[in-house]
């Protein structure tokens, strides 16, 4: 009697530790490359950083949001988390579903980053408008050089479209613009991230009128034209300026400064 009772003390610790394991083992993304960080190619200046059971986005020094989320779809090429906001006027814990797809970059969807990828971004219910944020997982280049960017299109002049841009030319120590008086203005740059889809510079620049100086960080995106959905002004490529600290402008590189 002794004997089957110790058998079933046994069998019981050892199915609760098996429960316990398995309420504790993390479920893993399918594909591990939905862990990598995610860099917006879109109109916004998000951040993302995904796991099973989280969406960290960070917008700026100022935004930064950690969903808690359930896995609900778990794919090759697509991931559904189910996450949770809380809703302080309501008092309640609001859903959303944030639907994450895969593609490879090719020239097909205007990408240029040989191995990179492309994540769009979708979320339901939709609160504010209809729209798909897109972004992009770079290839793994530890080699990328620190004196010329990858991508020589950065090189090419950024035709201003957005109402506060100028005439803006990069190098990969320098940014330089034309002020609304025609002045040039000319930031000195450190290369933090140097990729086919996207350089990011740490610049400084002073400014001789109130003989102060400021710095910020800002990344230039290449975002191919779409002519039958986009105005594209005769360019090829969209180039979004974002500095960290604020919003968006947009650039063109027009077709005649590609020598076509």
């Amino acid at each position: 009697m002794k004997r089957i009772s110790i058998a079933c003390i046994i069998a019981t610790i050892i199915t609760t530790s098996c429960s316990l394991f398995n309420l504790n083992k993390e479920e893993k993304f399918v594909n591990p490359v939905f862990y990598e960080k995610m860099i917006s190619a879109s109109h916004s200046n998000y951040e993302v950083q995904l796991t099973p059971t989280s969406i960290y986005m960070v917008s700026s020094k100022d935004f930064k949001y950690n969903y808690t989320c359930k896995l609900i779809n778990n794919q090759m090429d697509t991931v559904s988390l189910e996450c949770f906001k809380y809703n302080y006027k309501n008092e309640k814990e609001e859903t959303q579903v944030f639907t994450y797809t895969l593609k490879p970059c090719n020239e097909e969807n205007m990408c240029l980053d040989k191995g990179g990828w492309l994540v769009y971004q979708k979320i339901r219910p939709i609160k504010y408008y209809d729209e798909t944020i897109t972004y992009i997982i770079p290839s793994k280049s530890k080699n990328a050089p620190k004196d010329k960017f990858v991508n020589p299109l950065f090189y090419k002049k950024l035709s201003p479209i957005s109402r506060d841009s100028r005439p803006t030319f990069l190098t990969p120590t320098s940014v330089t613009y034309y002020d609304l008086y025609g002045k040039e203005v000319v930031g000195r740059c450190k290369m933090l991230e140097n990729t086919p889809m996207f350089v990011t510079l740490d610049c400084t620049f002073y400014v001789e009128e109130t003989k102060e100086t400021y710095s910020h960080i800002v990344r230039y995106v290449l975002k191919g034209c779409n002519e039958q959905k986009e105005y594209c002004y005769d360019g090829k490529w969209f180039v979004l300026e974002k500095i960290f600290s604020s919003g968006v402008e947009t650039f063109v590189i027009d077709k005649k400064d590609m020598g076509q």
